[in-house]
């Protein structure tokens, strides 16, 4: 068996003086991952503000299956449940709300935003007027007001929709504090179903 050649020394390429070695080229950079309007980046958006974009974005993507939503709020802002609440509204795919432990005014609107919407036994319910709390001049604190007598009764309105009484019934009730069992919320017509 004859012995492999080569040739003896490698070849290495001539040292010149003066010139410095040339350092590795860097590996190229991976490409930019720009978020498109339907993927919102997390990191800016508040609470209220992503749950509605995956709401939108869910409707995109899923035109035939509901989207299910478990509701479990003790406390909330009443402009980002509204905005939330508008968000359900929106969309085209049918949304099923399920709300569990203590769902309080105001994300009652979210759960009356939905099509379906559904409660354990023991789940509570609490209607009641939302708080609000501003700071400014007279006329800042005039239509911060305004904007928040609007938006309860905005509120009172998805809750006398969902549930099929008058606006004058609901709006006794959350200055009442109202609270409901899932059993007394089913009768009071703001679920449709017990789990």
């Amino acid at each position: 068996m004859p012995a492999a050649t080569w040739p003896w020394p490698p070849e290495v390429p001539p040292w010149r003086p003066g010139q410095p070695p040339v350092p590795p080229a860097p590996p190229p950079a991976p490409p930019p991952v720009i978020p498109s309007w339907e993927e919102p980046d997390p990191r800016t958006l508040s609470a209220d503000n992503r749950a509605a974009a995956q709401v939108l974005l869910l409707s995109r993507r899923s035109r035939r299956s509901p989207i299910e939503l478990h509701l479990a709020c003790p406390e909330a802002e009443l402009a980002a449940a509204l905005a939330l609440a508008d968000a359900v509204e929106l969309v085209t795919t049918p949304v099923h709300a399920v709300a569990r432990g203590t769902l309080a005014c105001p994300a009652i609107a979210v759960l009356c935003a939905a099509q379906e919407r559904a409660a354990p036994r023991h789940a509570v319910l609490v209607l009641s007027l939302p708080r609000a709390s501003a700071e400014g001049t007279a006329a800042e604190l005039a239509a911060l007001a305004e904007q928040h007598e609007r938006q309860v009764a905005r509120l009172r309105d998805l809750i006398s929709e969902a549930a099929g009484r008058s606006a004058e019934d609901v709006a006794r009730d959350l200055t009442a504090g109202r609270v409901l069992s899932g059993e007394e919320a089913l009768a009071y017509g703001l679920i449709n179903r017990l789990l």
